[in-house]
């Protein structure tokens, strides 16, 4: 054996150092070995940038909102609406088109027209068609023990008409029917005869006045005349009837009497003209044409009084 030791290759002494392993990484390097870029130095800005500022891009779309992103809403500072509650009475339901109770009603609008008006269902008429030999209803207007003046054909929808009439002072009666096989007319409902209003000034010219004290009660009036009354009388009519006679009352009233008839002519005449113009005016435009030609009658002690009638001027002298 030698002297010297075995030398084994890999061992330290003999290995070979890399020449990279040598070299120092400089602090601008990455650990693999990349440059990192320069640092750019900061520019002031421009005065041209400073005043340009970039313009907002509009969404074609809008961002849609969920709620479950936003939990909390925002109180309405608006006022409540006041919320209304109708009373019960206004649940009652729609009133039927009919309450089928057969009537059939006849009164008279004016001198020259008339109003009918009946309660019958669909049902009913129906049923009165199937037994009419036309298989119709017709109401029919006449003049009692005189003529028929109008007649309608009732459909089952139809509740009431205007008859015009033109006879003032006339009475009526109305009947709904259907006509049967033997050319009879079979009523199933009729009105009781009514009177159309004349077309003239009452022939009743009486005139009657009372006195109702504002300070008594109908109660307290009733009390003092209830030994007094006749029998159908109403209140006022009693009470203009005691003091025509001078009854004594607990209160001051004035004493009228009846205007006679011939007065009553009197005072038309006076009117003449005006009142057959007016003849459809109530009492208060007559008081008021009154009052008016009352104050261009003469003053008693006028030299115009004598020899002139009211409302005639006085002759020329």
């Amino acid at each position: 054996m030698s002297e010297n030791p075995r030398l084994v290759l890999g061992s330290p002494l003999f290995m070979k150092k890399n020449p990279r392993s040598t070299k120092k990484r400089s602090p601008s390097q990455s650990p693999r070995g990349r440059k990192k870029p320069p640092a750019r130095s900061k520019k002031s800005p421009s005065p041209r940038s400073k005043n340009k500022s970039p313009r907002p891009r509009l969404r074609k779309v809008p961002i849609p909102i969920s709620p479950g992103n936003h939990p909390f809403t925002l109180p309405s500072f608006l006022p409540p609406k006041p919320t209304f509650v109708p009373p019960p009475f206004e649940f009652l339901g729609d009133l039927p088109e009919s309450y089928g109770t057969r009537r059939l009603f006849l009164t008279a609008r004016d001198p020259h027209t008339l109003f009918a008006y009946w309660d019958f269902s669909r049902q009913q008429i129906q049923e009165a068609e199937k037994e009419a030999s036309d298989g119709r209803v017709y109401l029919r207007i006449f003049v009692p023990g005189q003529e028929q003046v109008h007649q309608i054909h009732v459909t089952p929808g139809s509740r009431e008409w205007f008859f015009p009439t033109h006879r003032p002072g006339t009475h009526f009666q109305a009947e709904l029917g259907y006509y049967q096989t033997s050319g009879s007319f079979h009523p199933i409902a009729a009105t009781p005869t009514i009177l159309t209003p004349p077309d003239a000034p009452s022939s009743n010219h009486q005139i009657q006045f009372v006195t109702i004290p504002f300070h008594y009660s109908f109660r307290q009036l009733w009390d003092l005349i209830r030994n007094h009354l006749l029998p159908g009388e109403a209140l006022a009519q009693a009470l203009a009837r005691l003091q025509l006679t001078g009854h004594p009352f607990p209160f001051s009233y004035a004493i009228r009497r009846w205007v006679s008839s011939q007065l009553t002519e009197k005072i038309f005449f006076y009117l003449s003209g005006d009142f057959l113009r007016h003849r459809n005016f109530g009492s208060f435009a007559m008081t008021e044409l009154l009052r008016r030609r009352i104050e261009t009658c003469p003053k008693p002690g006028s030299s115009h009084l004598h020899g002139t009638s009211p409302g005639n001027p006085p002759p020329a002298s």
